[in-house]
């Protein structure tokens, strides 16, 4: 449970608690990553104003890792996002902040590109891409793969 305490609690790489810092990412991701290539952001806050949390990851996976990632999270391409009339609206809000998207995929690349740590991989059209099932201005994550390489970005406001 939470404290809405008004203090950041942060982890990041380096970390002088790694092993608490990867239960907390084994939490969020569903795995745990290979710590030597890893790295990580996590900042939770939450207050009177209510919960601000922005959290990215970087790092290697395994196919059994990936799997077990797109299922936890729920994951869906931007063309899965875009066809499905309950979430279209609010997931082109997020990525094109615009009613119209004449490219989804470039929008979703920019807006991840925008959003990213300085860590991440820059993501490309190249990337797999996916976003958590009902993405929106509120909260949202992000994650992108090439050859075995996850990026997770998360954004909460609440």
């Amino acid at each position: 449970m939470r404290e809405y305490d008004g203090v950041e609690v942060r982890y990041r790489r380096p970390d002088a608690d790694l092993a608490k810092s990867l239960q907390v990412i084994e939490n969020l991701l569903g795995f745990a990553p290979e710590p030597q290539q890893l790295d990580f952001d996590l900042s939770f806050w939450a207050g009177g104003a209510g919960v601000y949390d922005k959290l990215a990851i970087s790092c290697n996976v395994t196919p059994d890792q990936r799997q077990r990632l797109q299922q936890k999270l729920d994951l869906y391409s931007p063309e899965d996002a875009v066809a499905r009339d309950y979430w279209c609206d609010d997931f082109i809000w997020l990525v094109a902040d615009d009613e119209e998207c004449r490219d989804i995929l470039a929008a979703s690349v920019q807006f991840i590109n925008d959003n990213k740590a300085a860590f991440q991989e820059t993501c490309l059209e190249s990337h797999t891409i996916y976003f958590s099932y009902m993405s929106d201005v509120n909260g949202w994550t992000a994650v992108w793969e090439l050859g075995g390489r996850i990026n997770y970005a998360y954004f909460c406001q609440g």
